[in-house]
């Protein structure tokens, strides 16, 4: 089996029963520092990273689509182990297509305003998160102005360049392929144009505002993922949140019932319509709480299940068994002075998950750089051992 297949096979397998399933040997990505480093640690450079990707930006574990990505693919790590490739995010802008605007420069930090026309603040090497300076959308009138970029008439732009044939030359892929990526979710994307701390205080203050919000936003999802799955068969859905924390859910499940649900609701709607079963939500933190939630929209699975903010694998399985699982394995057994026995213990929880089935395995994010290259190489040929012992029952 190929990538995609491996990944169709493993989503939609019956519980525990691996008869045609192989499971895919995958990472869902590494942080630029963390390849660049394990260079010094004896990981064979085959090409270097970059120069323009600083250490603190994302390089993927897939094969992308065209060249000009968001994100890098990975051509160092994949080889060594024989991995195959992650879901490829299908390209896709969710901005008003604002011009990058530079507003200072330093030696030290530059301050500039994003495509979404959020002023951000970062270290001149871009190494971590930005501060977040300033918002677009304030209030209902700021609202009217900014919703406007998102009307039927902006679909045709956002869609990658030389359509017919990239639509054509995906047919025959080898890998799969997700609709939906950053900030493509109900949370998400009220929290992107607002902030973080008046998105929550808008939804007791103006809770009509966040309805408009995220149905004007769910209606463009709509005629725009519509727009491409017309012309190519992606392999599940994306809607990504990033809406907990290590403490818990950002918001309450009353919240979460009345300006998520909905919408989660027409996505499922709309993938089951389009041929598509997999349907899944992307979300950081401790997520244990919010799954019964999702679990009631259609949504079909999650990832990647950050094991620092308390996420209990085992539990979930148990609580949810058809709930499909991708990660959980926890990244700290990888750091500078852990052991063979704690990465070995990790490991176990992953074959026992994979007993149950419906489970893809691997590090809970990104490879963060104080995971050592040859803690990882151990962890990775181990897993790939205990993969290969399933997939030869196949």
């Amino acid at each position: 089996m190929n990538s995609r297949e491996k990944f169709l096979s493993v989503m939609r397998m019956a519980d525990g029963d691996y008869s045609g399933v192989q499971v895919p040997m995958v990472e869902f990505g590494y942080w630029a520092g963390t390849i660049r480093r394990w260079f010094d640690q004896g990981l064979k450079m085959i090409e270097p990273v970059p120069d323009k990707i600083s250490d603190g930006i994302a390089i993927m574990a897939n094969k992308n689509i065209y060249a000009d990505m968001e994100k890098a693919g990975d051509v160092n790590v994949q080889p060594v182990f024989g991995l195959d490739q992650y879901l490829t995010k299908f390209p896709v802008d969710y901005s008003p297509m604002f011009k990058i605007e530079e507003i200072d420069k330093t030696d030290t930090h530059i301050i500039y305003k994003d495509e979404y026309g959020v002023t951000l603040k970062n270290d001149i090497h871009i190494t971590s998160l930005p501060m977040e300076l300033a918002h677009p959308v304030k209030d209902k009138k700021s609202w009217q102005e900014y919703k406007q970029h998102y009307s039927s008439n902006t679909i045709k732009k956002r869609l990658p360049p030389d359509w017919d044939n990239l639509a054509a030359r995906l047919k025959d892929r080898d890998f799969p392929i997700r609709l939906g990526g950053t900030n493509g979710g109900f949370l998400g994307f009220p929290r992107q144009i607002m902030g973080l701390t008046d998105y929550m205080m808008v939804m007791y203050d103006d809770p009509e505002l966040i309805h408009d919000i995220c149905e004007t936003f769910c209606n463009f999802l709509l005629e725009y993922y519509g727009a491409i799955v017309n012309d190519v068969k992606v392999d599940c859905i994306l809607i990504w949140e990033d809406m907990a924390g290590k403490g818990g859910s950002l918001i309450s499940p009353a919240h979460f019932r009345e300006f998520l649900r909905p919408r989660y609701k027409k996505i499922v709607n709309f993938a089951k319509e389009a041929g598509i079963d997999i349907i899944l939500t992307d979300s950081d933190g401790y997520v244990e709480d919010l799954i019964p939630l999702i679990v009631e929209t259609g949504v079909t699975g999650m990832y990647p299940f950050e094991r620092a903010a308390g996420n209990d694998m085992l539990r979930i399985r148990k609580n949810f068994p058809d709930f499909q699982l991708m990660g959980g394995i926890d990244k700290r057994v990888l750091f500078e002075g852990s052991t063979r026995a704690k990465i070995d213990a990790e490991l176990s929880i992953a074959a026992e998950l994979l007993k149950k089935g419906r489970y893809i395995p691997h590090i809970d994010h990104f490879v963060s750089q104080d995971c050592t290259w040859d803690n990882f190489t151990y962890y990775r040929n181990a897993l790939n051992k205990i993969i290969d012992g399933l997939n030869k029952k196949a």
